[in-house]
């Protein structure tokens, strides 16, 4: 069993109860997925086995359903780069952290964009 991780995502489309319960009720019959989704709050609280599922796999089963997930986007300025090798280091780095979705860094204007999910904060680590 892989590492259990858990997301909540803003869900997009949702006009009734039983909207709720479709969305629930497909995610939950995904390996390794325990899902809980709020009308009232937009919202699901998905729990997922990591070697099972991806997040990403997760938000296109939604959108087939016909619903969206709702996103942030930021633009950062970045100092220092030299090369494309930079580049693609910064924005292999980037994908890789917990809550991104999609980033693309731009060598030319030095600046990257960051795609993440919304309202998603950074977990802050227990030091010994």
């Amino acid at each position: 069993m892989g590492e259990r991780k858990t997301a909540t995502l803003h869900i997009t489309g949702m006009t009734c109860a039983a909207c709720a319960n479709r969305i629930e009720k497909v995610l939950n019959k995904l390996d390794g997925v325990e899902a809980n989704v709020n009308l009232a709050m937009e919202r699901a609280t998905i729990q997922y086995d990591s070697e099972k599922q991806r997040l990403r796999d997760i938000e296109t089963k939604i959108e087939q359903l016909g619903y969206g997930v709702a996103k942030e986007k930021v633009t950062l300025d970045i100092a220092g780069m030299t090369c494309a090798a930079c580049a693609t280091r910064i924005e292999k780095g980037l994908k890789r952290l917990e809550g991104v979705t999609a980033a693309t860094v731009n060598l030319g204007t030095n600046s990257a964009v960051v795609e993440y999910e919304e309202g998603w904060k950074r977990k802050e680590k227990q030091r010994c």
